[in-house]
Parts: structure tokens; sequence; C-alpha cells
């Protein structure tokens, strides 16, 4: 009896060993994957910023040490810059403009003559008749000089926190500058005219305006520059700020042009510029 149960055993162990490799198939362990990180959006244009302002020099660049009797000037003490920044991080930032510096003007005038050709024209009953000849007129003439600048700025600042909306920072740049003159000694200003009286008629043509230009000597030059400034910004929005600050120009060999007091120029060497700026500054974020 007991030698049919363990034969019965046995044979049921042969029966189902076959089919164990199914029944663990059933059963494999779950398969765990790791969560993937969520996804970051990438922000195009993260750290950079535009900037403009406007500025005025209070110091007097073009200096004027002798002014000749009917001298009148056109000084302009405003500037402006436009450019982009790139903060690299809370602390610093830099900075590349184009900014146009301050100019000048002058010019003394006087009477003098210029020469043409006049035209008469007469109307009657005969017909018209025609006289035509060279003709000298009085005419303005003056003594005038212009001084332009422009720069191409790159600059560091170094942001010293911020309290209440407000950062304040101190900052430096070295740039390239594009600077011209021109005096024009001995200018005359000649004006083409047409008058009628009754049956005649008048005109009075100018000779070529090349030969008005006086004697004029101008320089164009590229020359080093530097700026040292100082000033705060408020944060006005999340993405703009109001820029206040000072700050020191200097073009230490351009050159520019004044007058003495005998209408004679004067030609000096070095320009430099104390100027308050007002500029906006928006993030690209």
């Amino acid at each position: 009896m007991i030698s049919r149960s363990r034969i019965a055993s046995a044979l049921a162990a042969i029966i189902l060993l076959p089919m164990t490799p199914a029944l663990a198939a059933d059963y494999d362990p779950p398969i765990y994957v790791d969560q993937a990180p969520d996804y970051q959006p990438v922000e195009v244009g993260s750290g950079w910023y535009l900037r403009g302002d406007v500025g005025y020099a209070f110091n007097k660049p073009y200096d004027f040490s002798e002014t000749p009797a009917g001298l009148s000037t056109k000084n302009s003490p405003l500037s402006g810059s436009i450019g982009m920044g790139y903060h690299f991080n809370d602390y610093f930032r830099g900075e590349l403009n184009f900014g146009l510096l301050p100019t000048s003007k002058f010019a003394s005038s006087f009477q003098t003559t210029c020469d043409g050709t006049q035209t008469v024209s007469v109307t009657d009953a005969s017909g018209t008749s025609v006289f035509a000849g060279p003709s000298t007129r009085g005419c303005e003439g003056s003594n005038n000089g212009n001084n332009k600048a422009y720069d191409v700025m790159a600059s560091a600042f170094v942001d010293l926190g911020t309290y209440v909306g407000i950062t304040p920072y101190v900052g430096g740049g070295i740039g390239l500058a594009y600077s011209s003159y021109r005096f024009a000694q001995g200018d005359r200003n000649c004006v083409d005219s047409s008058t009628t009286v009754g049956s005649t008629t008048t005109i009075f043509e100018c000779d070529d305006p090349s030969g008005y230009k006086g004697s004029a000597q101008s320089e164009k030059q590229f020359s080093l520059t530097y700026m040292l400034g100082a000033g705060f910004a408020y944060q006005v929005s999340k993405n703009v700020a109001v820029d206040v600050g000072y700050q020191y120009v200097a073009l230490p060999s351009a050159k520019y042009v004044v007058s003495d007091n005998a209408g004679d120029p004067i030609f000096k060497k070095g320009l430099d510029y104390h100027q308050v700026k007002l500029g906006l500054r928006y993030d690209l974020w």
C-alpha cells in the first residue's frame, strides 16, 4: 500500500515538472522604471537686456576761452546711447553701447559781397527786351565751425545688492570714439533772387556756390575713449527698470576747434564730459 502511494507521488512529480517554467513565467517580478525628471523649458534670451538713455553734460566740453564780438554759438549738452547688456550673475553685468556725444556749432557774421549774373527783362508794347551781364550783390559772410563725436563703448558694472527695489551700481568702460571738426573762414551765403516791378523782371543768379565756401579746415579721427560711472536702478516691473546715474566720459586725443577774438580758429586736443543720465532697461526674460 505504501509502495503504491510512493509510486503515485513519483508519477505526479514527473507529470508536473515540465509545467514549472510555464508557471514561473506567469509570475515574473514587476519591472520598476525610475521616474523621468520634470521638463524644464529653456528660456531664450535669459540674462540679456536692452537699454537706452539720454544724458546732459553739465560742464562745458567745448571751451571758448575767448569770445569774439558777434559770435553766436549753438552748443548742445545733450547725449544719448542705445545698446544691450548681459547679467552674468546677480552682481556682475556687461554692456555694449553706441552713443552720440554733445555737439558744438558757432559762427561770427559779417557783410560782404557775392558775384553772379543779373538778367533784366523789360516788356513793353514793342515786345520783351532782355539784358544780361555780371553783377555783384551784398550778402552775408561768416567764420564758422562745428564739432561732433560718437562712441562705441564696452562697459562692466557691479550691482551692489537690491534694497526696497533699488540697486546701486558702479562701473567703467573702454571704447572707440569717432570725432570730427570743420572750420570755414570767409564763408559767404549767396542767395539767388528774382523781383518784378511793373513790366521789369530782375533775376540774380549766384556763381558756382563752391567758390563761396571760404578756406575750410577739417579733420576726422578715431581715438580711444573711456568711462567711469555710478548710479542706481529702480525696478518698476518684472522686466523694466529705470536707470539714473552719473558718467565721466573722456576722449583724451580727440581734436576740436573754437574761435578767437579775431575770428581765427584755435585747435585744441582732449575732450571730457561730466554728465547725468536717465535711461530704461528691458530684461529679455
